[in-house]
């Protein structure tokens, strides 16, 4: 058998076993049930007496009154599944799914907001979802935060669901799963929505440490650039220093003189400049293929890097050109920030836009490289631009922090790994590609401080 078939086969079975209308929670009353009846009827006491006549009657009592606490469970959701697979068939379902434009991956995943109607939620009960995504892909079972009235004939369920997506990308929701279960959840019925939505799961900014970067291409005489030069002379280069003035520009050496705190005032150049062009580079010089941590984790903090120094160069006012190494949709609907985030969530790292191709070093003021870079390329774009364009370096393995000997005593003897970060950490300390990685990294770094390691040097943290 093909591994095609066999994906396709635990796929079938997979989505068979949700639509199953029993939960584990039936299984187990029913089975404490038939125990309790059994156990209680062996011990009911003497036979043909009145206490056995009064405990046999509690017996049949109970039982009548469990078997009719199923049956209100039961119809408090068949009725909503009924007028739910009703308006499939007359094709008034609505259903709808978006991201909100909030920095949310830190609050517990990714955000969505989903909307559906009409739907009739059952009597103290529970509507949850199931997303199948990206073909063969399922959520967990969910339920909504819900954003919407609490009446019982509101038909509408609008709510936020916090996803935990793994990778930052696009993802594509083929069909949606739609529970209706009671308020002791021992039935769950589904129905199926066919779908084609899609998200792509936003970046979250973080703060960075980055130095000064200057225009290098006019394209509107808006914003003038100031460079402070070396300047020879009495006080009237200077200024005295006021709270706003850089202290990079006192000049100590009158400070030790005289006393006073000046600083020089900087000369006003020409051509004009407004803009920023900024190239991060998502070519691999390394081969990675089916390596777990390069393509999800190490990727996921790229992007975020290179997110923040996109946002960072905006907050500081100037207007900052995008240049993707890869084609990716323009979506006219998006404004220009927007589309830039769009950009960097849906990249991958790629082989075949080399950095030296890549980047147009007339117009670059800021290019990005990862751990994953041709060191021999970076290398000559230093030699000849390394005073006109600034490099940030982002070095990849600084997303996984380094496991110590009580890690690995824990990890062995003491608990399990608790959540996906663990694991990737065990993995990477693991993996043959690690050494090459580290090596490639350590070039890099070297290079980099060989020309100023102050100006080409980003910090993320």
């Amino acid at each position: 058998m093909s591994k095609l078939r066999i994906k396709s086969l635990r796929f079938s079975i997979k989505l068979f076993s949700f639509f199953i209308p029993i939960t584990w929670y039936f299984l187990l009353f029913s089975v404490g049930v038939w125990i309790g009846m059994y156990w209680l009827q062996k011990h009911e006491g003497t036979p043909d007496s009145a206490f056995s006549a009064l405990f046999a009657l509690l017996l049949r009592f109970s039982l009548f009154f469990g078997i009719l606490l199923l049956s209100f469970s039961f119809i408090s959701c068949f009725v909503p599944l009924i007028y739910f697979l009703f308006s499939k068939r007359k094709s008034k379902i609505n259903f709808q799914i978006s991201v909100p434009n909030t920095d949310n991956r830190l609050q517990g995943g990714q955000a969505l907001e989903i909307n559906i109607s009409p739907i009739l939620k059952p009597f103290l009960g529970f509507v949850k979802l199931r997303l199948n995504y990206d073909k063969i892909k399922f959520s967990s079972k969910f339920y909504l935060i819900n954003t919407t009235s609490n009446s019982f004939f509101n038909f509408i369920l609008r709510g936020t669901y916090f996803w935990d997506l793994p990778e930052i990308k696009e993802y594509r929701v083929q069909q949606a799963i739609v529970y209706f279960e009671d308020f002791f959840q021992f039935f769950s019925f589904a129905i199926s929505i066919q779908t084609s939505s899609d998200f792509h799961s936003l970046l979250s900014n973080s703060e960075i440490k980055m130095d000064a970067v200057l225009p290098r291409k006019t394209e509107e005489t808006n914003t003038r650039i100031e460079e402070i030069k070396r300047v020879e002379g009495e006080h009237i280069n200077y200024k005295n220093f006021e709270n706003n003035d850089d202290v990079r520009r006192i000049v100590w050496k009158i400070y030790a003189k005289n006393k006073e705190l000046v600083v020089r005032i900087p000369e006003v150049l020409d051509p004009y400049a407004s803009h920023i062009y900024f190239y991060p580079s998502f070519f691999s010089s390394i081969e990675f293929a089916g390596n777990e941590i390069v393509s999800v984790p190490f990727l996921n903090f790229y992007k975020s890097a290179c997110w923040s120094i996109y946002k960072n160069l905006t907050q500081k006012g100037f207007e900052v050109r995008f240049v993707s190494d890869q084609q990716t949709i323009q979506n006219g609907l998006l404004g220009e920030e927007e589309q830039v985030r769009y950009s960097l969530s849906v990249s991958k790292w790629q082989k075949d836009n080399e950095l030296n191709d890549f980047v147009n070093t007339k117009s670059a003021s800021i290019v990005v490289i990862s751990s994953l870079s041709d060191v021999v390329q970076v290398n000559e774009l230093l030699e000849k631009y390394a005073n006109e364009i600034s490099f940030i370096f982002v070095p990849l393995s600084d997303c996984l922090n380094k496991q110590h000997v009580g890690d690995w005593i824990q990890w062995l003897f003491v608990q399990q790994e608790k959540d996906v970060i663990a694991r990737y950490k065990t993995n990477w300390s693991l993996s043959m590609l690690r050494i090459k990685i580290s090596e490639n990294e350590k070039q890099l770094k070297q290079l980099l401080e060989k020309y100023d390691k102050s100006k080409l040097f980003g910090k993320i943290g």
